[in-house]
């Protein structure tokens, strides 16, 4: 999806050989966008220190306080924002799959590729109530230290807090998913429609119109679409047509109204305010800072 792309970080992390950066990031009082909505193919993990702060991964909101992390998996749409107007103390390591190895080495191929394949996944919220994740939390704070440095002096050290935290991970919250084939059955039960709405979410569509696509209740498509897209048809759609935006408003010199109209939007105020909730800025200086 071009529009998708678009939304990939430009920033470069690390590099080929040593694909890891630590950031510390600090966010006084009243702070509002830490950084809008954006995806890369480095996992990324993040400690808050102190204060807290809103991540939004995909369609879902995590309130994150000191003490807890996150972790955002490779190739995810995040962003984040303060929490209450406290400010925010927070340590965000990032690391590209390539750190295990290629794909022909033997602890890629176990302990990356099957994350990427979606055959397995972790639990994202990390909490300090649990030993094993606050271990992790304690390893994320010790690679803050870190930050101010040059990292490759501590490269050793570094990888190794690193290993050990997927280690962490993968002994206590590797879950395989046993339903995919299920899955895999249901989104191509779905296929016709996310097909339909791709080629259609210019025109007006509603649950009821969507639903008739296919042999299914509404109450059946909705709990199906919402488990295998991860959020609501009538939310897929308005993600979908904010991301055709997203295009339009670099790419061309149109009117944000003649924006909003083609790409579905009938009423701008209504483009704005959902352009906001999903971006983080409202589409007028998401053009000035592209």
């Amino acid at each position: 999806m071009k529009s998708r792309m678009f939304l990939k970080e430009k920033a470069v992390h690390g590099t080929a050989l040593f694909p890891i950066a630590i950031h510390h990031l600090s966010y006084p009082k009243g702070t509002d966008n830490f950084f809008y909505l954006h995806w890369h193919a480095e996992f990324e993990f993040v400690a808050v220190i102190e204060g807290a702060m809103v991540y939004t991964i995909e369609d879902k909101e995590y309130t994150v306080t000191a003490g807890e992390g996150l972790f955002i998996h490779s190739n995810k749409l995040h962003a984040a924002r303060g929490y209450m107007g406290l400010p925010c103390e927070a340590c965000v390591v990032l690391f590209h799959p390539s750190l295990f190895g290629g794909t022909h080495n033997t602890t890629y191929c176990r302990y990356i590729q099957p994350f990427l394949q979606g055959e397995m996944e972790f639990t994202l919220c990390i909490i300090s109530s649990s030993p094993w994740q606050r271990k992790i939390i304690q390893l994320l704070f010790e690679l803050d230290t870190l930050s101010g440095g040059n990292l490759i002096e501590n490269e050793l050290l570094i990888r190794s807090r690193i290993f050990e935290i997927w280690h962490l991970y993968y002994q206590n919250s590797a879950l395989s998913i046993n339903l995919r084939e299920n899955k895999n059955y249901k989104l191509e039960r779905l296929q016709p429609i996310i097909d339909y709405i791709h080629a259609n979410y210019k025109e007006e569509m509603s649950l009821k119109f969507l639903t008739g696509l296919l042999p299914m209740s509404e109450g059946q498509f909705c709990h199906t679409f919402k488990e295998v897209m991860g959020m609501s048809p009538i939310a897929y759609v308005v993600r979908y047509r904010i991301l055709q935006s997203c295009s339009l408003l670099t790419q061309t010199t149109w009117k944000i109204s003649e924006i909003a109209r083609n790409t579905g939007f009938n009423n701008v105020s209504y483009f704005n305010r959902e352009f906001k909730k999903a971006i983080g800025c409202s589409p007028k200086e998401y053009r000035n800072e592209g």
